[in-house]
């Protein structure tokens, strides 16, 4: 209780200071509509903070860093892997209307995702091994979507991400793209 009390203080705490809401946090869970390397993938959850360095009453332009974490199943039994993604964005936001309540935005910027794939292998008797291997592979990304103001600070949002990735094929010697579309549901708070 103690704990929330002190967050509800130093939140309302940064209400009465600032002017302007230049940072925002958000909390979504990720859903994949993906035909790429992955199958089965279950989203964990997407943390996000933005940054508006320039900021009117008629648009804001800033940057933002998201990680994505989602898991799941590979074409094998027993096989399990996930994956965790960083999103480092330019983008912009245009209020709608003249309160200000609905905001779509627009953005670009580079992705990473880590692969962490773990193999076990069981007889009759047990688990008999256990293997994992990690990989990071890189592109950009386009995301567009919007937020709805609940209270002044307290938003609802959902926002479509496209991610282009890069793989090297070491077979053929070059490098071979695969697309991922995620679509982020959730709540965040301006500050």
């Amino acid at each position: 209780m103690k704990k929330f009390l002190v967050l509800l203080f130093v939140l309302s705490f940064t209400n009465i200071f600032s002017q302007k809401k230049n940072f925002s946090l958000e909390v979504n869970y990720p859903l994949e509509f993906s035909n790429g390397n992955s199958s089965n993938l279950t989203g964990v959850i997407n943390s996000k903070i933005k940054y508006r360095f320039f900021n009117r009453e008629s648009f804001s332009i800033g940057t933002s860093y998201s990680i994505d974490l989602l898991t799941g199943d590979l074409q094998y039994p027993y096989d399990k892997e996930s994956f965790i993604s960083h999103h480092f964005n330019l983008f912009g936001e245009v209020p709608l209307n003249s309160t200000n309540k609905l905001i779509p935005s627009l953005g670009i910027g580079y992705s990473t995702q880590s692969y962490f794939k773990s193999i076990i292998i069981y007889n009759n008797s047990g688990e008999v091994s256990s293997t994992s291997e990690k990989d990071t592979i890189g592109g950009f990304n386009i995301s567009f979507g919007g937020t709805y103001d609940i209270f002044k600070n307290f938003f609802i949002q959902a926002n479509f991400q496209f991610i282009r990735l890069y793989v090297e094929d070491y077979i053929a010697e070059k490098k071979i793209g695969f697309n991922k579309n995620r679509l982020k549901i959730g709540v965040g708070y301006r500050f």
